[in-house]
């Protein structure tokens, strides 16, 4: 498929795959994310572009909310009002990272 706002991005190190929107109504977010071994990523979220705060994201296997994860999966989270969105390797030991971003218009 060929997505306007899906970014992919893959790291071996602490780092960040970021999507910025066009527009302010996006409806939400998928993220998939592969290789963690041991790694914690941070999702986190802007509406100035310059400061990031902690972004609640929901795993598609449980209703249970968090702005980190150490373990691979599929995530969502509602972006409506944000700029931009991303997952940030916050703390980094090994593993090859891939993190997989897409944006659903609203």
């Amino acid at each position: 498929m060929n997505y306007k706002n899906k970014v992919s991005g893959t790291q071996t190190a602490v780092g960040s795959t970021t999507i910025a929107f066009r527009h302010f109504t996006n409806g939400g977010v998928g993220i998939q994310i592969t290789g963690i071994t041991s790694a914690t990523v941070t999702f986190e979220a802007t509406v100035d572009d310059t400061t990031w705060v902690a972004h609640f994201i929901t795993p598609v296997a449980s209703a249970t909310q968090a702005t980190t994860t150490t373990t691979d999966g599929i995530f969502y989270a509602n972006v409506v009002g944000i700029s931009q969105f991303r997952a940030r390797i916050s703390t980094y030991v090994s593993g090859t990272i891939v993190t997989t971003l897409v944006a659903n218009p609203g």
